[in-house]
């Protein structure tokens, strides 16, 4: 894993008009967030805009802009309030070809022939079982056994050793966008009904951020140790390993 960036984040207000809002009463209300001071924690409200499915999320980092700001809503359609059915999952059968699956046509061997005997000189006699691979029948008690683990984790939606406190829902799909107005942006009418949104003067200083990639694990460092994706693989010894195919940052 590469720790891109890291800091802290503050939960701002989500207002529930804000389709009705001017673009200047949204602009004033943006910039004024940052001056209200709260006792109550961010991860408490973090929790309470997680309730009502609302939040607007402040990223304070090391590499990212200022006023970084996102919202995230989950539309009515996709709030479950149950966890989902668990799939349908049809039981494969084995490929006669693999080697941890025996052939038909493998004659059974008897108890006696895995079985070693090694005299030693003392007149001691050990017996050493041959090192056998996997039976059909461990292959589908452990296959059982991840099912298990999986369904587990479907139910409670966290994984083991963890408690879902806050009741979250698995696999529920969230809408999140930039919050272009705290982030310091306001738009600008390009004729025909277009919007181009710009950054925002405010008494004479510039609010926003100019354009930043984030070119992926061949380029990008740890801002934690100042090391490479390929730097880490080393230092942890990882040797053959094939990244996932046909990804690629974002650069346009």
């Amino acid at each position: 894993m590469l720790i891109w960036d890291t800091g802290e984040y503050t939960i701002l207000p989500y207002h529930s008009d804000q389709k009705k809002q001017t673009d200047d009463e949204l602009s004033t209300s943006s910039s004024n967030e940052t001056h209200q001071p709260s006792t109550t924690s961010e991860s408490s409200k973090l929790h309470q805009a997680f309730k009502t499915r609302k939040i607007r999320l402040r990223l304070h980092g090391t590499r990212l802009p200022k006023n970084y700001t996102l919202s995230l809503r989950l539309p009515p359609s996709n709030n479950r309030h149950s966890q989902p059915k668990p799939p349908v999952r049809k039981r494969r059968r084995g490929d006669p070809s693999s080697p941890y699956l025996r052939r038909a046509d493998t004659p059974e061997t008897s108890d006696e022939e895995d079985v070693i005997q090694d005299y030693h000189s003392s007149g001691t006699t050990t017996t050493t079982l041959n090192a056998t691979t996997p039976t059909t029948a461990q292959l589908d008690r452990s296959i059982e056994e991840q099912e298990q683990s999986d369904e587990q984790i479907r139910l409670s939606n966290a994984y083991p050793g963890a408690t879902n406190s806050i009741h979250s829902i698995h696999q529920r799909k969230w809408y999140l966008s930039m919050d272009r107005h705290a982030c310091g942006f306001m738009p600008v009418d390009q004729g025909d009904g277009a919007r181009r949104w710009v950054r925002r003067d405010e008494d004479g200083r510039l609010l926003g951020f100019e354009p930043f990639f984030v070119r992926g694990r061949d380029h990008e460092r740890s801002v934690v140790t100042g090391r490479t994706a390929e730097e880490v693989m080393v230092d942890e010894g990882v040797e053959g390993f094939e990244g996932r195919k046909g990804w690629r940052a974002v650069l346009e």
